[in-house]
């Protein structure tokens, strides 16, 4: 489906809307008004392997070393880590 005009819309179901191959513009006659995104549920279990690798990997950086490139930057290299912001939560209780 290229778009989806303003009276389809009126009549998609939720089904189809998340059946959607991804963002379709909503188009009013030849112009486009919008752009409808369904939004997809996460596999627990990818999101799970995803972010354990992701940990792995990080384990394996210099941090001072990526710091010191981000601050060159000027991009803040401030750690958001669940870890960090827990402590600096618990730091201003």
């Amino acid at each position: 489906m290229g778009h989806i005009s303003i009276r389809d819309l009126q009549k998609i179901s939720g089904e189809a809307i998340g059946a959607l191959p991804g963002p379709t513009p909503v188009k009013s006659g030849d112009r486009t008004v919008g752009l409808l995104i369904p939004l997809k549920a996460t596999d627990p279990d990818r999101l799970a392997a995803v972010l354990a690798r992701a940990e792995a990997l990080a384990k394996r950086r210099d941090r001072a070393a990526d710091d010191a490139a981000l601050a060159a930057m000027g991009i803040d290299p401030t750690d958001w880590s669940v870890e960090a912001v827990r402590a600096l939560k618990n730091e201003r209780r």
